[in-house]
């Protein structure tokens, strides 16, 4: 325990809140920051648990003085700073409108400086209940009309309306003589009708809204200790039900709003809560919202896993019974796949353990468990195996966006783990898309990045995947003694290894989907990022992988390309001239950084006289010689045409005697050797492949560098047979 306190002291000296929080706040922070549980904390201060327990939930709000200085030597806080946040709690900060804050998250309450002022009048409790639903926005007088005479408003219910208001007022005025009753009211006329000029935080739902806001933002920015705080916040804002004691407003569409947001940010505060290894401080918030909404399944997955993770697997199995028998009884439906993956990870142990190790159910009067401590397992390293980014990168900008929209936070994912294929032809440019938005979401991965080339299209062969699952292992500190010979055994430990950690997992150039799917983690936290030649159509119908399409750049990108790689002058100068080699290029940035590599060693040589030069030379047509730039490029198309079946290469092969153009089965049939309907499937599998792309219904098309490759390939063919 003596380690216990010094690690508990040596840290929360550094982790000072940015903004003064309540006490019962304060305290619970500071204890989950150390590590510690409740228990452990109560051992080390000398205080019973019930007493923390009391604490931390702001049921004891002024703790004896001896009580307060061992919880401050705990957690190494100033009992002076402790102090002043009880003051803090008792009397809010922001001292504007004197204080004034109003609550609609329970029932109302209207609160200056700690006093709670009762409103016995029901319309004026409703009309105050509306304006701190609608704040900061104004309500209309028509709505004020309709919701203080929901039936029928009287002929001069607008000169009640102003009676009410000013009723409002008074009560909202401060009690206290002098200047701080001559201040503005607050409670303001507006053109339509009437509304609260008071701050965010002096009404808990606009105060609500903004943490809650503040925790998505942090989490989709990767903050995931700050999004845990902020979610927190948020979560305690709610006292009960919203507008308790006004049923009618409960059904307000900003009220429903409210209870849809409450649920989401409760979401996110369980999965960020299991990830930091705290989840008995979420499980009594899903039994209450796994209770008033007991179809939802995404709170009962995260109610099973928070329970199972405290050592109540039983409990966790049985939620999953009773909703099983609900969904059938009375929607004649079966669990979804977010319930069915938390029953899995609970009958195979997947749990993030809280920090103090597994925790098993005990009678209440069993004695404290004085052996040995369950076993931790050995601490993860945190990978960070990404390349680095393509220099002069260009474009693909909607491919950027469709991959920040698919990578979301992870409570907005129904449990699913997202994962993307980025896929296009060789020399495309993949992988520099891939460490490019990889390298930009670093903050969202907190826990790690692995990368692993699989070689899918490499003279060497493809990796194999338990090859590649021993290389992840390794990276994640399993020893070499520790990585199982089976891949179904290796996979397994794999998810383990990252279950409850957000880790980027990237496979580059891959081949098949056998390859990759013993690759893709369990959790939700994770995310894969896949490119490939290959479309792979099984891993996107079976496995639910989005596909994102890579295209050649176009003119305006190559233009911005080659003015990065030669100057914007030199290419500026050539507009046209630097175009036409962009289209020799067909659009592939491989091809382009070539080519625009020779123009770079030759300064004198204009890009029009180089356009020339390519045209006359005809790439392909010859053998590269050793140390040729382009023998990158023939190579990169060289092995997709290898990795065909024979059928396929000798369709490829055929298509270099066409333009390259509104091709299609019948065109083809002939010259292939085959049927036209032999020929479609096979046009098909090249498209697969990203050789070929279907432009439109039957009609295929290729690029000019993969044209002029396959016109190489029929003239050599040709050759042999003429010396045969």
């Amino acid at each position: 325990m003596s380690n216990l306190r010094s690690a508990g002291t040596a840290t929360s000296h550094r982790l000072h809140p940015a903004e003064p929080l309540p006490f019962a706040t304060r305290i619970r922070l500071f204890r989950q920051r150390t590590g510690l549980t409740q228990r452990q904390f109560a051992e080390l201060a000398g205080v019973g648990v019930r007493t923390v327990r009391d604490i931390e939930s702001g049921r004891v709000e002024q703790p004896q003085e001896r009580t307060l200085r061992s919880l401050a030597a705990v957690l190494g806080l100033d009992v002076g700073d402790l102090r002043r946040s009880m003051t803090h709690m008792r009397k809010p900060a922001d001292q504007d409108r004197a204080g004034l804050r109003i609550g609609i998250l329970g029932a109302l309450t209207i609160e200056r400086d700690g006093v709670v002022s009762e409103v016995r009048a029901f319309k004026l409790r409703r009309l105050l209940s509306l304006l701190a639903l609608c704040h900061p926005q104004p309500a209309g007088l028509d709505e004020i009309g309709s919701t203080l005479w929901p039936k029928e408003q009287p002929r001069s219910y607008q000169n009640l309306i102003h009676t009410y208001v000013s009723q409002a007022r008074g009560l909202l005025r401060s009690p206290e003589p002098g200047p701080a009753a001559q201040t503005p009211s607050c409670l303001v006329r507006t053109p339509t009708g009437y509304a609260l000029s008071l701050g965010r935080d002096q009404v808990d739902l606009t105060r609500f809204r903004g943490l809650a806001e503040k925790a998505r933002q942090a989490h989709a920015a990767g903050e995931t200790r700050a999004a845990y705080e902020f979610a927190s916040l948020a979560h305690h804002c709610w006292r009960g039900p919203i507008l308790a004691d006004e049923p009618l407003l409960a059904l307000h569409p900003a009220a429903t709003a409210a209870v849809r947001l409450r649920i989401e940010n409760l979401l996110l505060y369980a999965d960020l809560a299991l990830r930091f290894r705290q989840p008995e401080q979420v499980v009594p918030a899903l039994r209450a919202a796994a209770a008033e909404e007991p179809l939802h399944e995404g709170l009962q997955a995260r109610l099973m896993l928070a329970l199972a993770s405290c050592g109540e697997q039983y409990e966790a199995l049985r939620v999953f019974s009773d909703v099983t028998q609900r969904l059938d009884s009375e929607l004649g439906l079966q669990p979804g796949p977010e319930m069915r993956q938390a029953q899995l990870r609970v009958l195979q142990q997947e749990l993030t353990w809280p920090r103090n190790g597994l925790l098993t159910r005990q009678p209440a009067d069993a004695p404290p468990h004085t052996g040995p401590a369950a076993p931790h397992p050995p601490p993860e390293a945190r990978p960070s195996q990404l390349p680095a980014r393509t220099r002069h990168f260009v474009g693909r900008a909607d491919q950027l966006r469709e991959l920040d929209q698919l990578f979301l936070a992870a409570g907005e994912r129904d449990g699913q783990v997202p994962a993307a294929l980025i896929t296009g032809p060789p020399g495309v440019g993949k992988t520099a898309l891939a460490l490019r938005w990889a390298h930009r979401a670093l903050d969202r991965f907190p826990d790690g990045q692995l990368y692993i080339d699989l070689h899918g299209h490499a003279r060497r062969g493809p990796l194999d995947a338990l090859e590649a699952l021993a290389s992840f292992l390794r990276a994640l500190g399993v020893p070499d003694d520790g990585i199982p010979d089976t891949l179904d055994e290796a996979a397994n430990l794999f998810r383990t290894r990252l279950s409850g950690r957000r880790v980027l997992v990237v496979l580059d150039n891959a081949r098949d989907e056998d390859q990759i799917r013993p690759l893709i983690p369990g959790d939700a936290g994770c995310a894969v990022l896949v490119t490939s030649r290959n479309q792979l159509p099984g891993l996107v119908a079976r496995d639910g992988v989005r596909r994102v399409f890579v295209d050649a750049l176009d003119d305006e990108d190559v233009l911005a390309l080659l003015g990065r790689l030669l100057g914007p002058e030199r290419v500026g100068a050539e507009a046209l001239a630097a175009m036409a080699v962009g289209r020799y290029c067909g659009g592939l940035p491989l091809m382009l950084r070539i080519l625009a590599t020779r123009l770079a060693q030759h300064r004198g040589l204009s890009i029009a006289q180089y356009y020339v030069e390519l045209q006359d030379a005809g790439i392909f047509r010859r053998p590269p010689l050793p140390g040729d730039l382009l023998l990158s490029v023939q190579t990169a198309f060289e092995l997709s045409y290898t990795a065909l079946p024979e059928a396929e290469r000798r369709v490829f092969r055929q298509l270099g005697g066409t333009e390259g153009n509104s091709i299609t089965a019948y065109s083809l049939a002939d010259a292939a050797g085959m049927t036209p309907a032999e020929t479609r499937w096979t046009l098909y599998r090249l498209v697969d492949a990203s050789l070929l792309r279907e432009h439109a219904p039957g009609r295929f098309s290729m690029s000019a560098p993969l044209l002029r490759y396959a016109q190489a390939l029929l003239d050599q063919e040709e050759e042999r047979f003429r010396t045969v």
